[in-house]
């Protein structure tokens, strides 16, 4: 069942037009959206997270129109799957009276291949790397300043001593008072970086509060799952159980645009020390073009360089000067091989 039919479906039965058998659909599709859930679970669904999911997602393919407000009528609840099931996909359809406890959620996406710059309304600014998604309360600045991302910003926090900035990826949380810093969070990334330019934050392991670090400025934190790491020359590792906690300091006087970190702010493709498959995923994302590699690399084949106005294919012309590969162009992939 698509997204627009489970909302055509909760639309008649709020409006107390849905069939028995419509509401029977809608408790079916809740069953199966909660035995695909992991074992152990919550039961209740998270009805924020999945707004985030489903929302966002429609705005990404265009397809989200918020519909004129439908008359509602009292609902006689057939118990809490049922009501949860509909809770959801009323925030699906943009339906805000009945969630009068859950404050409005605003976001902003970027695709593959495009950067952009916002605003908030507590005045902090934020920028978007690309293939990027940021959650936020519209009121954010007279409520709790808790955003979540996917993907990479660089943030500029307007200082708030009452309200405390929190900022949640899938791996980690990062609290703030007033500062610049760079999140990296991509979901397909084997590690997860935190780099602070001026300020000061906080930095814990999601779920594990007393896995956390404070920051000095110039200092970036990575965490990585357990295996082969590079080892660390300026800095320390930390075991936090499953994953390692790498702390380098970049430079004591690091400024935007002028470390590696940061310098996609300034519109530069910048790496370092990358495998094929990390750089095959990074070239993805900055030229909006699907990279396969059709072969298996040596492990030893790892990657440095710079590229600013280089198209995609004057980039990996470059790199075929320090590696032995070659590629074929099919409409909007690249496929890589020996």
């Amino acid at each position: 069942m698509s997204d627009q039919q489970l909302i055509g479906l909760l639309e008649k039965y709020l409006q107390g037009r849905g069939t028995e058998e419509e509401r029977n659909a809608l408790e079916a599709w809740y069953e199966t959206y909660q035995s695909a859930k992991a074992p152990g679970s919550d039961p209740q669904p998270d009805l924020l997270q999945m707004y985030h999911d489903i929302t966002g997602r429609l705005k990404q393919e265009g397809e989200w129109v918020e519909p004129p407000r439908a008359k509602i009528h009292p609902l006689k609840q057939r118990g809490w799957r049922i009501a949860a099931a509909i809770l959801f996909l009323v925030a699906g359809a943009g339906i805000w009276t009945l969630l009068p406890r859950v404050n409005r959620q605003l976001s902003a996406d970027t695709k593959d291949g495009i950067r952009k710059k916002i605003q908030l309304e507590d005045g902090t600014q934020v920028w978007l790397n690309v293939s990027s998604h940021l959650t936020y309360p519209a009121n954010i600045g007279n409520s709790s300043r808790e955003v979540y991302l996917k993907g990479e910003a660089f943030f500029e926090v307007k200082p708030k001593e009452t309200h405390p900035f929190t900022i949640h990826t899938s791996g980690v949380d990062v609290q703030v008072l007033g500062t610049r810093f760079n999140v990296k969070a991509y979901q397909t990334d084997e590690s997860m970086e935190t780099t602070l330019v001026d300020g000061r934050v906080a930095v814990s392991l999601s779920g594990h509060p007393d896995k956390k670090l404070v920051l000095a400025p110039g200092e970036k934190l990575t965490i990585r799952k357990k295996g082969k790491t590079t080892p660390v020359t300026n800095g320390r590792i930390l075991d936090w159980g499953s994953v390692l906690a790498i702390v380098e300091t970049i430079t004591p006087n690091v400024t935007s645009k002028k470390v590696s970190e940061l310098v996609w702010m300034d519109d530069r493709l910048e790496f370092k020390d990358k495998s094929f498959p990390e750089l095959a995923i990074l070239m993805s994302r900055w030229y909006n073009r699907k990279i396969i590699l059709t072969d298996t690399f040596p492990a030893d084949y790892r990657f440095k360089g710079t590229f600013k106005k280089e198209s995609v294919t004057e980039a990996l012309k470059a790199l075929q000067v320090t590696a032995d590969f070659n590629f074929t162009i099919k409409g909007d992939t690249i496929f890589i091989h020996h």
